[in-house]
């Protein structure tokens, strides 16, 4: 797996659902280690819930502090590396820049 520039990127990572009537779980932070195994995050948790009103799926976080999440990479769905803003470019929020798929690749040893 192709793991290179990820250490200390802001990111956004949506983890597999198992059921397709549970929540999807979001985490939201910074990558602080990098492994053959899976990724250290620090950062919040989130659940992702349709809006009643307005039928849109909206981010409410789990927990109100941020933690240290080690998340293996079986266990990802995808992931999208979040731009710093410009303090010249007048957006309402930063924007993911790209998206990567985390696929399984077995070791050529």
């Amino acid at each position: 797996m192709d793991t290179t520039g990820l250490l200390n990127q802001r990111i956004k990572i949506v983890l597999r659902r198992f059921h397709p009537q549970t929540p999807r779980e979001v985490v939201r932070g910074i990558i602080t280690d990098v492994d053959e195994t899976g990724l250290r995050v620090s950062g919040r948790r989130f659940q992702e819930q349709t809006d009643l009103e307005s039928r849109l799926p909206q981010e409410w976080p789990v927990e109100p502090d941020s933690k240290v999440y080690w998340i293996p990479h079986s266990s990802i769905r995808y992931s999208e590396i979040i731009a710093r803003r410009n303090r010249t470019t007048k957006s309402s929020g930063a924007s993911p820049s790209r998206r990567r798929n985390f696929t399984v690749r077995p070791n050529r040893n």
